[in-house]
């Protein structure tokens, strides 16, 4: 287990924007101390790694990650209850609608999250493409011109 201040310089944040994360609802210690000071575990410095790079990486913002994290939790959930009740067992009738019915809501579940990281994928798409078209001119620019100076000092 590991304090705030152990976890804020693993993870490369403050110690109040952990708290902040923790007071959405993106994070949260495993743990207290008895004196109430934060203990974490190597699966919540993983979390916090994951939305940091959800922010960093994807842009997204903290009203977009603490969805995809509350998804997330759901999806977890759901699929640790599939697997305790459905995987593996020969079912049918009721038993295999069910199955069916829970299949369905994990493909539910991980839709919103797919469209959301599609669309931020486009939009970084969309923007590298105009700075690839900026530097395109940039360089067609600069080889017209190094090509009239090197004429004209012949």
């Amino acid at each position: 287990m590991y304090k705030i201040d152990e976890v804020a310089q693993k993870v490369k944040m403050t110690k109040r924007a952990l708290r902040y994360y923790e007071e959405l609802g993106l994070v949260s210690p495993s743990g207290r101390t008895e004196g109430g000071y934060r203990m974490y575990t190597d699966a919540d410095v993983e979390r916090i790694l994951h939305v940091k790079d959800m922010r960093d990486l994807l842009g997204a913002s903290l009203a977009e990650i603490k969805d995809m994290v509350e998804l997330g939790r759901l999806y977890e959930e759901q699929r640790d209850f599939y697997n305790e009740n459905y995987k593996n067992r020969d079912l049918d009738g009721p038993e295999l609608l069910k199955r069916i019915e829970m299949l369905q809501t994990l493909e539910d579940t991980l839709t919103p999250q797919r469209h959301l990281l599609k669309s931020k994928i486009e939009r970084m798409q969309e923007l590298l493409l105009t700075f690839d078209e900026r530097l395109e001119r940039i360089v067609s620019k600069r080889n017209e011109l190094t090509s009239k100076y090197e004429g004209g000092n012949n």
